[in-house]
């Protein structure tokens, strides 16, 4: 219905939450909080840490401004709706993009000691572990992508009772995405997007 302007600009603070009508601003101060976070983790990961983490904030604030643009109703916390359409839109980049994704989102909140991109435990939304673990949900439950990692091993990453839920998750959002999005998808330009190299070997430096 309208254009959205999705811009990178300093802010003053970590974050400036989307305002309706208004455009998606990404601050500088948090892509600075993302890298010194990354640089805490495994060097080799680095990059694939700062890219995860970024174009999950992108894609989450973006979410945000299409429940206000396209008058999506949300049932909830919209951060937790906007995190599991984060994810599911992920999901449609490919498998190199959502695995390298997921697996740098993984690795940057363990890095961040479990607060992800922030530690505000008393605010309107969720709990940044609960937030992380709905986005990995989804992930898990979407198509065959090979994310058996994050349900390996003694320990998982996403524990078992969770993991057994992640499918019907995933049908969830997908039937809502389909219903309420999709109607305004150009299809055309859809393959065009999904055949891009969105995320190449050099980024997050």
């Amino acid at each position: 219905p309208r254009k959205l302007t999705v811009k990178i600009e300093q802010c003053g603070a970590p974050s400036r939450p989307y305002q309706p009508q208004g455009p998606v601003t990404i601050c500088y101060e948090l892509i600075d909080q993302i890298e010194k976070v990354a640089a805490k983790g495994d060097p080799k990961l680095r990059q694939t840490m700062i890219a995860g983490a970024f174009i999950q904030v992108v894609v989450y604030e973006v979410a945000h401004a299409m429940f206000d643009i396209l008058q999506i109703p949300v049932w909830g916390r919209a951060g937790d709706a906007a995190d599991r359409l984060a994810a599911l839109v992920m999901l449609q980049f490919g498998e190199d993009l959502a695995l390298r994704t997921i697996r740098g989102s993984t690795a940057f909140f363990l890095a961040s000691k479990k607060t992800w991109t922030g530690s505000a435990f008393a605010d309107a939304n969720s709990p940044e572990e609960q937030r992380y673990y709905n986005y990995l949900c989804i992930a898990f439950g979407g198509p065959p992508i090979s994310f058996d990692f994050l349900v390996s091993g003694n320990e998982p990453i996403l524990p078992l009772p969770r993991a057994r839920r992640c499918y019907w998750e995933y049908q969830q959002v997908r039937m809502a995405f389909n219903l309420r999005i999709m109607p305004f998808v150009d299809p055309d330009l859809l393959v065009k997007i999904k055949s891009s190299d969105w995320l190449l070997p050099g980024d997050g430096r």
